[in-house]
Protein backbone atom coordinates (compact mmCIF):
# COMPACT_ATOMS: atom_id res chain seq x y z
CA UNK A 1 0.00 0.00 0.00
CA UNK A 2 1.11 3.50 -0.65
CA UNK A 3 1.70 5.91 1.88
CA UNK A 4 -1.08 8.64 2.36
CA UNK A 5 1.29 11.15 1.88
CA UNK A 6 3.98 11.03 -0.31
CA UNK A 7 7.80 12.74 -0.01
CA UNK A 8 8.20 16.23 0.12
CA UNK A 9 4.67 16.74 0.83
CA UNK A 10 3.64 18.92 4.00
CA UNK A 11 3.67 17.57 7.53
CA UNK A 12 0.76 16.21 9.21
CA UNK A 13 1.74 18.88 11.92
CA UNK A 14 2.97 22.48 11.74
CA UNK A 15 4.92 24.15 14.51
CA UNK A 16 5.39 27.99 15.02
CA UNK A 17 7.75 28.90 17.62
CA UNK A 18 7.95 26.13 19.51
CA UNK A 19 10.47 27.26 22.27
CA UNK A 20 8.75 30.24 22.75
CA UNK A 21 8.87 31.51 26.78
CA UNK A 22 5.24 32.49 27.54
CA UNK A 23 2.94 30.29 30.06
CA UNK A 24 0.89 29.62 27.01
CA UNK A 25 0.25 26.50 24.90
CA UNK A 26 -1.51 27.56 21.81
CA UNK A 27 -3.56 24.94 19.43
CA UNK A 28 -5.10 25.21 16.05
CA UNK A 29 -6.84 21.77 15.05
CA UNK A 30 -8.69 23.20 12.34
CA UNK A 31 -5.75 25.32 10.78
CA UNK A 32 -5.56 24.46 7.36
CA UNK A 33 -7.58 23.14 3.93
CA UNK A 34 -4.72 20.62 2.51
CA UNK A 35 -5.73 17.48 1.44
CA UNK A 36 -3.24 15.10 0.29
CA UNK A 37 -2.57 14.12 -3.25
CA UNK A 38 -3.05 10.46 -3.15
CA UNK A 39 -7.15 11.79 -1.96
CA UNK A 40 -7.23 13.64 -4.84
CA UNK A 41 -9.43 16.41 -2.98
CA UNK A 42 -11.82 13.94 -1.75
CA UNK A 43 -14.20 14.40 -4.79
CA UNK A 44 -14.44 18.30 -3.83
CA UNK A 45 -14.56 21.13 -6.06
CA UNK A 46 -12.29 24.41 -5.33
CA UNK A 47 -14.68 26.59 -3.84
CA UNK A 48 -15.73 23.99 -1.41
CA UNK A 49 -11.90 23.49 0.05
CA UNK A 50 -11.67 27.31 0.94
CA UNK A 51 -14.74 27.32 2.81
CA UNK A 52 -15.31 26.35 6.36
CA UNK A 53 -16.28 22.96 5.90
CA UNK A 54 -13.06 22.64 4.84
CA UNK A 55 -10.43 25.01 7.88
CA UNK A 56 -11.59 27.46 10.57
CA UNK A 57 -11.28 30.44 8.64
CA UNK A 58 -8.70 32.63 9.96
CA UNK A 59 -7.97 30.50 12.79
CA UNK A 60 -4.38 29.65 11.70
CA UNK A 61 -3.24 33.48 10.83
CA UNK A 62 -4.71 34.46 14.15
CA UNK A 63 -3.15 31.98 15.89
CA UNK A 64 0.07 32.61 14.58
CA UNK A 65 -0.45 36.61 15.47
CA UNK A 66 -1.08 35.50 18.66
CA UNK A 67 2.49 33.25 19.01
CA UNK A 68 4.43 35.91 18.20
CA UNK A 69 2.63 38.62 20.64
CA UNK A 70 2.54 36.34 23.59
CA UNK A 71 5.92 34.53 22.66
CA UNK A 72 3.97 31.20 22.55
CA UNK A 73 4.22 28.02 21.22
CA UNK A 74 1.73 26.57 18.71
CA UNK A 75 0.91 23.53 17.41
CA UNK A 76 -0.96 23.63 13.97
CA UNK A 77 -3.13 20.81 11.96
CA UNK A 78 -1.25 20.52 8.44
CA UNK A 79 -4.01 19.23 6.28
CA UNK A 80 -8.22 20.01 6.38
CA UNK A 81 -10.59 18.67 9.01
CA UNK A 82 -12.53 17.06 6.30
CA UNK A 83 -9.44 13.88 6.18
CA UNK A 84 -10.15 13.81 9.80
CA UNK A 85 -10.91 15.91 12.47
CA UNK A 86 -8.27 16.26 14.90
CA UNK A 87 -10.74 17.40 17.77
CA UNK A 88 -12.66 14.39 17.98
CA UNK A 89 -12.33 11.28 19.47
CA UNK A 90 -11.45 8.16 17.14
CA UNK A 91 -14.95 6.36 17.96
CA UNK A 92 -16.94 9.99 16.97
CA UNK A 93 -18.93 9.58 13.94
CA UNK A 94 -18.08 12.46 13.27
CA UNK A 95 -14.07 11.86 13.03
CA UNK A 96 -14.80 11.65 9.09
CA UNK A 97 -17.65 13.06 7.65
CA UNK A 98 -19.30 12.18 4.53
CA UNK A 99 -21.53 14.94 4.69
CA UNK A 100 -20.59 18.20 5.64
CA UNK A 101 -23.04 21.33 6.05
CA UNK A 102 -24.77 19.54 3.67
CA UNK A 103 -21.85 18.73 1.32
CA UNK A 104 -21.34 15.33 0.43
CA UNK A 105 -17.72 14.45 0.55
CA UNK A 106 -17.16 11.85 -1.95
CA UNK A 107 -13.87 10.63 -0.59
CA UNK A 108 -15.22 9.84 2.99
CA UNK A 109 -18.52 7.99 1.53
CA UNK A 110 -18.14 4.21 2.44
CA UNK A 111 -14.70 3.90 4.11
CA UNK A 112 -13.87 0.57 5.39
CA UNK A 113 -12.37 0.00 8.71
CA UNK A 114 -8.59 -0.78 7.37
CA UNK A 115 -9.46 3.19 5.34
CA UNK A 116 -10.25 4.81 8.65
CA UNK A 117 -7.42 3.54 10.81
CA UNK A 118 -4.90 4.75 7.69
CA UNK A 119 -5.99 7.84 8.91
CA UNK A 120 -6.01 7.80 12.10
CA UNK A 121 -2.13 6.61 12.04
CA UNK A 122 -1.09 8.67 9.61
CA UNK A 123 -3.27 12.26 10.65
CA UNK A 124 -4.52 11.74 13.88
CA UNK A 125 -1.94 9.84 16.15
CA UNK A 126 1.04 11.45 15.29
CA UNK A 127 -0.27 15.25 15.59
CA UNK A 128 -1.37 14.20 19.11
CA UNK A 129 1.83 12.83 20.02
CA UNK A 130 3.32 15.94 19.44
CA UNK A 131 0.74 18.32 20.76
CA UNK A 132 1.20 15.86 24.50
CA UNK A 133 4.79 16.44 23.73
CA UNK A 134 4.49 20.42 23.87
CA UNK A 135 2.07 20.36 26.87
CA UNK A 136 4.09 18.39 28.66
CA UNK A 137 7.08 20.10 27.99
CA UNK A 138 5.04 23.63 29.27
CA UNK A 139 4.04 21.93 32.37
CA UNK A 140 7.53 21.15 33.12
CA UNK A 141 8.67 24.87 32.89
CA UNK A 142 5.90 26.49 34.14
CA UNK A 143 3.37 27.17 37.03
CA UNK A 144 0.04 27.06 36.06
CA UNK A 145 0.12 27.61 31.86
CA UNK A 146 -2.75 27.71 29.97
CA UNK A 147 -3.85 25.71 26.73
CA UNK A 148 -6.01 27.99 24.28
CA UNK A 149 -7.57 26.14 21.55
CA UNK A 150 -8.71 28.58 18.45
CA UNK A 151 -11.66 27.92 16.53
CA UNK A 152 -13.31 29.59 13.83
CA UNK A 153 -17.18 29.32 13.40
CA UNK A 154 -19.30 30.03 10.22
CA UNK A 155 -21.83 33.36 10.46
CA UNK A 156 -24.85 30.89 8.88
CA UNK A 157 -25.11 27.22 9.71
CA UNK A 158 -27.61 25.28 8.71
CA UNK A 159 -29.48 28.57 7.32
CA UNK A 160 -29.22 30.22 10.71
CA UNK A 161 -27.71 33.01 11.72
CA UNK A 162 -25.02 33.11 14.37
CA UNK A 163 -25.31 36.67 16.12
CA UNK A 164 -21.73 36.26 18.52
CA UNK A 165 -18.88 37.71 17.65
CA UNK A 166 -16.68 35.53 20.00
CA UNK A 167 -17.88 31.97 21.86
CA UNK A 168 -16.33 31.19 24.64
CA UNK A 169 -16.81 27.22 25.15
CA UNK A 170 -17.15 25.35 28.92
CA UNK A 171 -17.44 21.99 30.21
CA UNK A 172 -17.28 21.87 34.22
CA UNK A 173 -13.49 21.44 34.46
CA UNK A 174 -12.23 23.16 37.42
CA UNK A 175 -8.69 24.46 35.28
CA UNK A 176 -11.52 26.71 32.52
CA UNK A 177 -11.06 30.22 32.17
CA UNK A 178 -14.45 30.60 31.26
CA UNK A 179 -15.20 33.71 34.10
CA UNK A 180 -12.28 35.45 33.29
CA UNK A 181 -12.08 35.18 29.38
CA UNK A 182 -15.99 35.84 29.13
CA UNK A 183 -15.68 39.23 32.16
CA UNK A 184 -13.07 40.34 29.54
CA UNK A 185 -14.36 39.75 26.24
CA UNK A 186 -17.84 41.50 27.74
CA UNK A 187 -16.05 44.51 28.51
CA UNK A 188 -15.35 45.26 24.82
CA UNK A 189 -17.97 47.60 23.59
CA UNK A 190 -19.68 46.64 20.41
CA UNK A 191 -19.61 42.83 21.12
CA UNK A 192 -21.65 39.91 21.47
CA UNK A 193 -20.12 36.96 23.15
CA UNK A 194 -21.66 33.23 23.40
CA UNK A 195 -21.53 31.81 26.76
CA UNK A 196 -20.92 28.04 25.31
CA UNK A 197 -22.40 29.19 22.03
CA UNK A 198 -22.58 28.97 19.38
CA UNK A 199 -21.47 25.47 20.64
CA UNK A 200 -21.56 24.23 24.08
CA UNK A 201 -18.19 22.74 25.38
CA UNK A 202 -20.57 19.51 27.21
CA UNK A 203 -21.28 17.76 24.04
CA UNK A 204 -19.76 16.49 21.54
CA UNK A 205 -16.80 16.67 23.66
CA UNK A 206 -13.69 17.81 21.76
CA UNK A 207 -10.73 15.80 22.20
CA UNK A 208 -7.85 18.08 22.40
CA UNK A 209 -8.69 20.54 25.29
CA UNK A 210 -9.10 16.86 27.12
CA UNK A 211 -6.57 14.91 26.27
CA UNK A 212 -4.02 17.90 26.31
CA UNK A 213 -5.47 20.46 28.58
CA UNK A 214 -7.37 18.28 31.10
CA UNK A 215 -5.40 15.62 31.59
CA UNK A 216 -2.17 17.87 32.32
CA UNK A 217 -4.31 19.71 34.80
CA UNK A 218 -3.54 22.69 32.52
CA UNK A 219 -6.14 25.97 32.41
CA UNK A 220 -7.99 26.01 29.48
CA UNK A 221 -9.53 28.10 27.08
CA UNK A 222 -11.67 27.06 24.33
CA UNK A 223 -12.35 30.10 22.17
CA UNK A 224 -14.49 30.33 19.02
CA UNK A 225 -14.25 33.44 16.35
CA UNK A 226 -17.21 34.14 14.02
CA UNK A 227 -14.97 33.96 10.47
CA UNK A 228 -16.12 36.65 8.46
CA UNK A 229 -14.17 38.80 11.26
CA UNK A 230 -11.21 37.12 10.17
CA UNK A 231 -11.00 36.61 6.72
CA UNK A 232 -9.13 38.91 6.00
CA UNK A 233 -5.11 40.14 7.36
CA UNK A 234 -6.36 43.64 7.84
CA UNK A 235 -9.10 41.86 10.43
CA UNK A 236 -6.68 38.90 12.07
CA UNK A 237 -4.76 41.54 13.58
CA UNK A 238 -7.63 43.47 15.01
CA UNK A 239 -8.65 40.54 16.64
CA UNK A 240 -5.44 39.67 17.66
CA UNK A 241 -4.76 42.70 19.11
CA UNK A 242 -8.20 42.87 21.10
CA UNK A 243 -7.57 39.14 22.41
CA UNK A 244 -3.72 39.95 23.66
CA UNK A 245 -5.24 42.89 25.84
CA UNK A 246 -8.04 39.88 27.14
CA UNK A 247 -5.53 37.52 27.68
CA UNK A 248 -2.66 39.03 29.07
CA UNK A 249 -4.89 39.38 32.29
CA UNK A 250 -4.98 35.86 32.28
CA UNK A 251 -1.62 34.14 30.96
CA UNK A 252 0.53 34.27 34.06
CA UNK A 253 3.86 36.60 34.26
Amino acid sequence: MEPMIKPLQPPVYDIHNENGKAPLLIGCDHADNRIPESLSNLGLEPEHLESHIALDVGAKQVSMLLSEMFDAPLIMAGYSRLVIDLNRYPHDPSLILDVSDGIPVPGNMNLDAASRQERIDTFFDPYHRKYDEMARDIMERHDAPLLLALHSFSPIYGGQQRPWHYGVMWDEYPGNVRKQLLEGLNSLDGLVIGDNKPYTGHSPQGYAHVEHGHKHNMRVALLEIRHDLISKPIDQKRSAELLYKVFKDIIPA
